[in-house]
């Protein structure tokens, strides 16, 4: 397999020399003993391009990080969902740059005292383990109590030691310990911006629908559609939820689309000035709300009369809509996302929560 260098050495490095210089200026008085030389993994800076493996075990639960082509990252029990590369860089150069500080208990029967109990063994700790494509062990680090945390300008302090040896230490560093998979995930999901949003239209189950519009990109307000006789809009915001529910898109949980079930799903769909169509399909399960995503572009969908020179700068054109709606259905369409309660529930909108009966009209 050809692999792009994974560019961590220049990094790391880095960071050690800085990391060896605050330690003994700084972080001095955090001590009750000399600090021991060197760091916790010393030659792991000679190693970093050799990584392809990160298994990550906490108390809950354990999980695999593997490497695939160039510096492409995927969570194993994620069925292979995407990790930014960013965040394998933060947790490589975290356990690389680990400064020594003070030497601590090297008896077993204390380590569980301090979190330094591994979780295989059913303690408190939390394991982080680099091993190469073979499966060779490179280094694997145990992380326990966390005695000063960090901040943006100053490392914290923790209770480590190597997975491999007994002998315990307090050491400094910016140790990034994400134990859950939500976290190493890549957060990156569709963003459409409001001002782009046309309409929005909810279709139940059963085929009831509700939906909101505008003809004005820069309006506050999106106007309940199709208002039946003897009804009227709830109040004058009440359909911006809907129609700014693509807004900040977050998910807790992922897993490949086929393993989802999506039979009876709500679904809700996004038309934009510029002639796309985002539908969100919403399935509520027992764990949560499910979430899938599709595009389409229609060119006949494109409504930029009456729009000023500058708003119809902030739309897509026609090459870019169709790259846009490529993307979304090749990076977002295969899988399906666990949303927060509270944002799956835009996408469920009825005409209940839009509507009010206008009694002024009977009289």
């Amino acid at each position: 397999m050809k692999t792009k260098p994974f560019i961590l050495l220049a990094s790391v490095t880095a960071l050690s020399v800085v990391a060896a210089i605050w330690s003994s200026v700084e972080r001095s008085r955090a001590t009750a003993s000399a600090a021991p030389p060197g760091g916790l993994f010393p030659n792991l800076i000679t190693q970093v391009n050799n990584i392809a493996r990160i298994n990550v075990h906490t108390p809950k639960l354990a999980f695999t990080i593997l490497r695939g082509e160039g510096d492409n990252w995927r969570v194993k029990e994620r069925d292979g969902y995407p990790v930014k590369f960013e965040t394998i860089k933060q947790a490589v150069v975290g356990i690389a740059s680990i400064r020594l500080l003070e030497a601590k208990t090297a008896k077993p029967a204390l380590h569980d005292r301090l979190f330094l109990k591994a979780p295989q063994d059913g303690g408190r700790g939390t394991t982080i383990a680099l091993a190469d494509g073979k499966g060779e062990a490179i280094a694997a680090v145990v992380i326990g109590k966390t005695k000063v945390n960090p901040t943006q300008n100053e490392d914290g302090i923790h209770y480590v030691r190597r997975l491999d040896g007994a002998q315990s230490y307090l050491a400094s560093g910016r140790i990034e310990v994400w134990e859950t998979i939500d976290r190493w995930l890549d957060d990156a999901m569709p963003t459409i911006a409001r001002q782009r949003v046309r309409a929005a239209t909810t279709i139940q189950p059963d085929g009831a629908r509700a939906g909101v519009s505008r003809t004005d990109p820069d309006s506050r307000d999106f106007k309940v559609a199709n208002i039946p006789p003897g009804m009227k809009q709830l109040q004058e915001t009440a359909g911006n939820a809907l129609g700014s529910a693509l807004g900040f898109l977050t998910f807790k949980d992922v897993r490949r689309g086929d393993k989802a079930d999506f039979d009876g799903a709500n679904r809700a769909e996004f038309n934009t000035f510029d002639g796309i169509t985002l539908t969100v399909s919403v399935s509520k399960r027992e764990d949560g709300y499910w979430v899938r995503l599709s595009a389409a572009f229609d060119a006949a969908d494109i409504k930029l009369d009456g729009l000023t020179k500058e708003q119809k700068t902030a739309m897509k054109s026609v090459d870019e809509a169709k790259q846009e709606v490529a993307m979304i259905n090749k990076r977002f369409a295969p899988w399906a996302y666990k949303f927060p309660d509270y944002k799956a529930k835009d996408f469920l909108t009825e005409a209940s929560a839009l509507l009010v009966e206008d009694k002024d009209a009977k009289k």
